[in-house]
């Protein structure tokens, strides 16, 4: 028996349908993609899978004494004060005999022995969510199931979990969602699409995958572009037999018209038009800057919030349009030097007509207990109906705009905070990994919009391919220092 077995798993959200009538089945050794845009299910569906929601049609089955876990995006909130060490030993039910295993699943997962003792919540984005993953090893699943695993990981993080997740030998089996394409393509042997209330399946990584489901849209497309106007037609020839067999009492034509009227019935419902999709456009708004220089950093030196130095810049001039990429472990000061930049730190220089528009990782700018109308009016001074549009253009139905930005996912909240960016209107851009919880669609989309306006930026990214696609400079800090060198993927 299949380790899961969904059958006839449908899935509605405030009554709209998510998808229906999904069949899926993962076996021992499967090495499954989950992908989609927001807002299509992918969360929820791993949560049915996990049977730890049952808000859903259908039947979910797992294998007898099935072993799983299920690694969430966000972290218990009564980690914080715990160690690493003690995370790990509070899920191991015989600790006496068993403690070996702690030091083993540190060691596998490259925990710094200085980082064993540290509070959770000292610890780097990074190194919460590889103790999270290492905490589900330990247990040793037949079956792992992740949640955006490689959100707030570094490259070489990255690098550490693709070798595990490789590793039959440490994870039998695994359902991961993801937005990272090259992890995708590196981990994983099938992929699973959620779109328009509906899915697509196909043995194959996350490249090629996508590559034959944009085919076969395509293809739909043209179809249904054709049948549409194979209807137009026959709706033409049954009104033409109607009015023929009314105006001369002929009882073969009105017979025509009934044959053909059946037709057309048959034909739509089988062709529907394409669900409109309420995800909304990626659009960046930038001020022309006509200066040259951005900032200017000379001799600066940037510490811990505990007092540790962190690295030092010697010089460094930011012209328009750079586009800066830095990169470096989890916790060498990466959101710390962009910090340093927004609040003008001593040794900074930033030209008097730059105005900033940021993004930082924990979206901080986003008042959780805030709805989002009230939020967007208050902040840009704009009116009720004006609200509604700007929200509506990042995807958000009058009835979501009522939320509090609390209610919404991590998906939501990034395509809020960007349409936040593009209201501010700003000539200089400063992002801490922004692909973090992106779809793809809405990761490819900043990336034209910043290729298109060409604007001066400074990014922390981890995601190769958004690197690749939008950056001009690389920086890497390491051994106390950033130093420019050329793109790497390591």
């Amino acid at each position: 028996m299949p380790l899961v077995m969904l059958e006839d798993v449908s899935l509605s959200f405030n009554d709209a349908r998510l998808f229906s009538n999904l069949h899926l089945s993962v076996n021992s050794g499967d090495r499954l993609g989950i992908i989609g845009d927001n807002g299509t299910g992918k969360s929820s569906l791993l949560r049915i899978m996990s049977k730890y929601s049952d808000d859903h049609e259908g039947r979910v089955a797992h294998s007898k004494n099935l072993r799983f876990q299920y690694v969430e995006q966000g972290f218990p909130e009564n980690w914080d004060e715990l160690t690493a060490l003690q995370i790990l030993e509070n899920c191991l039910t015989d600790l006496a005999s068993d403690k070996w295993k702690v030091e083993c699943a540190l060691e596998l997962f490259r925990f710094p022995h200085s980082y064993w003792s540290l509070p959770f919540g000292q610890l780097s984005g990074g190194w919460k969510k590889m103790l999270a993953i290492a905490k589900a090893v330990l247990l040793e699943p037949d079956l792992l199931l992740l949640d955006e695993p490689t959100n707030h990981l570094d490259q070489t993080h990255i690098m550490n979990l693709t070798r595990l997740l490789r590793d039959s030998n440490v994870v039998p089996a695994f359902v991961v969602i993801s937005h990272n394409r090259d992890f995708l393509d590196s981990v994983t042997s099938s992929t699973l699409i959620l779109h328009d209330r509906s899915f697509s399946f196909f043995n194959f990584s996350f490249t090629l995958a996508r590559k034959l489901f944009l085919e076969q849209q395509k293809a739909l497309a043209c179809a249904r572009v054709e049948a549409n106007n194979r209807i137009q037609r026959l709706k033409k020839s049954a009104s033409f037999q109607r009015q023929l067999g009314v105006n001369h009492y002929s009882d073969t034509a009105l017979q025509k018209a009934k044959k053909i009227e059946k037709k057309i019935k048959s034909l739509e419902a089988v062709v529907s038009d394409k669900p409109v999709s309420m995800n909304g456009e990626i659009i960046l708004g930038m001020e022309k800057f006509n200066a040259r220089k951005i900032l200017q950093i000379d001799d600066l030196t940037l510490y811990s919030p505990g007092g540790r130095i962190l690295f030092y810049i010697k010089s460094l001039v930011i012209n328009r349009g750079d586009r800066l990429i830095i990169s470096g472990a989890n916790g060498c000061g990466k959101s710390v030097f962009l910090k340093a930049i927004v609040d003008g730190a001593q040794g900074i220089q930033v030209g008097p007509s730059v105005k900033m528009g940021v993004l930082d990782q924990a979206l901080s700018l986003l008042p959780l207990e805030v709805g989002i109308l009230e939020f967007i009016s208050a902040r840009f001074g704009l009116d009720h109906q004006q609200s509604i549009n700007r929200v509506a253009s990042a995807g958000f139905s009058y009835l979501e705009s009522q939320k509090k930005i609390s209610q919404l996912s991590y998906g939501e909240r990034a395509r809020l905070a960007i349409l936040t960016l593009r209201l501010t209107n700003p000539n200089f851009l400063i992002l801490d990994e922004p692909t973090n919880h992106l779809d793809i669609s809405s990761q490819e989309l900043l990336e034209s919009e910043i290729q298109r306006l060409n604007p001066a930026a400074i990014m922390v990214s981890h995601d190769v391919r958004f690197v690749q696609n939008v950056g001009t400079r690389y920086f890497r800090i390491a051994n106390g220092i950033m130093e420019e060198g050329f793109f790497a993927e390591n």
